[in-house]
């Protein structure tokens, strides 16, 4: 008996060392390893009388499943609502983790806003058919006070609702290759592609003025400057109003590869979105910006 719990114990340790070492390879580096293993098997509290609604529609409590796992995000809303809730992205990563697992994963989106209508217009237009939680209160954030850098607060917890991994699997390709692996029970490292270098003219693009109504596109290009073809693996956005476009064949070395940014901006005012380039250079991802100006009175004065 005392053997068989020696052999738990170094399974479970062994496990405990893997996720941890993943979860350091996957999340930039500017996060502290203090922050990793304060977060790391902790349990998430969640309030009473939380209520899931669907287009505006009460559904069942998700807490109560009992499902292996379940994907928890905490979204502060302030600023562009859309951009925030990144419903498109969700829907994407839910149906592709559905469709590898053996059972359903719950996703549990939690919303301080207290907007709900604005939440339900939104929802509608993506086709949004998952539940969110308006936490007018903020009571989840409050209740486990969460790390002030946003993008940690998305978790993928166990059916005790233990911390398994942090980090937001929408704004990281990586963090979602993740929450794969775990889900799946992938614990195989797969073989990583040789490394490249590439170049490129500038790391920021300033679309300058537009109205609501217009699509400008940012294009910025990389030209493979290694020996080795250069892998674009994904390219993720920090905003849903950036839809990024580029061709998904390896670039060959000396030859370029441009990537195009669509910017549909619902808001006026001034922005600048992060665009990450995530492939097999030593310094991936790679970080660009797109800046410009929403006026809608630049329409008025043109007529």
């Amino acid at each position: 008996m005392k053997t068989f719990h020696k052999i738990n114990l170094v399974y479970i340790s062994i496990t405990c060392i893997f996720l941890i070492s993943i979860i350091y390879y996957y999340i930039p580096s500017n996060i502290t390893i203090r922050l990793l293993k304060k977060w790391q098997n902790k349990t998430i509290i969640f309030p009473q009388k939380l209520q899931f609604k669907v287009f505006n529609h009460d559904t069942i409590n998700l807490l109560n499943q009992t499902s292996k796992y379940k994907i928890v995000s905490h979204i502060t809303l302030q600023g562009c609502t859309a951009c925030k809730l990144q419903l498109p992205k969700w829907k994407e990563i839910k149906e592709a983790i559905d469709s590898l697992s053996s059972e359903p994963i719950p996703l549990l989106l939690f919303s301080n806003s207290k907007n709900l209508s604005k939440i339900v217009d939104i929802s509608r237009n993506y086709s949004f058919d998952y539940p969110i939680c308006i936490d007018e209160k903020d009571s989840l954030n409050i209740l486990n006070r969460f790390p002030k850098d946003e993008r940690f607060h998305t978790f993928l917890l166990d059916r005790n609702n233990r911390v398994k991994v942090i980090g937001n699997p929408v704004r990281n390709s990586k963090i979602k290759e993740l929450y794969l692996k775990v889900i799946t029970g992938d614990t195989l490292p797969k073989k990583q592609a040789a490394q490249t270098t590439v170049g490129y003219k500038s790391t920021v693009c300033d679309l300058g003025e537009f109205t609501t109504k217009e699509s400008p596109k940012a294009v910025f290009s990389l030209k493979n400057t290694g020996t080795q073809p250069l892998l674009v693996a994904d390219v993720v956005t920090s905003c849903g109003c950036a839809t990024p476009r580029y061709d998904k064949k390896p670039v060959k070395p000396g030859e370029t590869i441009n990537i195009t940014v669509e910017m549909k901006i619902k808001e006026e005012g001034y922005f600048e979105k992060t665009i990450s380039v995530y492939c097999n250079t030593q310094n991936s991802p790679l970080q660009f910006k797109v800046r410009g100006s929403v006026n809608n009175k630049k329409q008025l004065i043109l007529r």
